[in-house]
């Protein structure tokens, strides 16, 4: 496989991650949509486990985007896969972010078939 079919993997690979971003910031609002406000307790999210976890990913994403960005401003040509990577890596880190916060607060939401706004379109 040479570095020019890799290279188009790796972006393939990013853009499935975005897509699947995407995908969860929105099922993210719907589940925040749903919580009630009223109820809701912060100790309940903030534990040290979510907290830590939290920290991790965007500790990486960020390290990943820099380290990006630093060998993007060195104009390495022959690092040009590694740079992909980095993006890989970033993009994988905030994905796992936001799956984190989805899984959190789908625990708290109320149980529902389909959300608030597609429920109103079939009327």
């Amino acid at each position: 496989m040479n570095e020019f079919s890799l290279y188009k993997w790796v972006e393939f690979l990013i853009f499935v991650l975005y897509l699947l971003f995407v995908f969860l910031a929105i099922q993210i609002w719907f589940l925040w949509k749903d919580i009630s406000k009223g109820d809701f307790k912060i100790n309940t999210i903030i534990n040290e486990s979510f907290f830590k976890k939290n920290c991790i990913y965007i500790f990486s994403f960020t390290l990943f985007f820099m380290g990006h960005e630093i060998l993007e401003g060195a104009n390495l040509t022959d690092a040009m896969i590694y740079l992909e990577v980095m993006e890989l890596l970033g993009f994988f880190s905030i994905v796992l972010f936001s799956y984190n916060w989805y899984l959190t607060l789908r625990s708290m939401a109320p149980k529902k078939s389909l959300p608030y706004e597609l429920t109103e379109l079939a009327r």
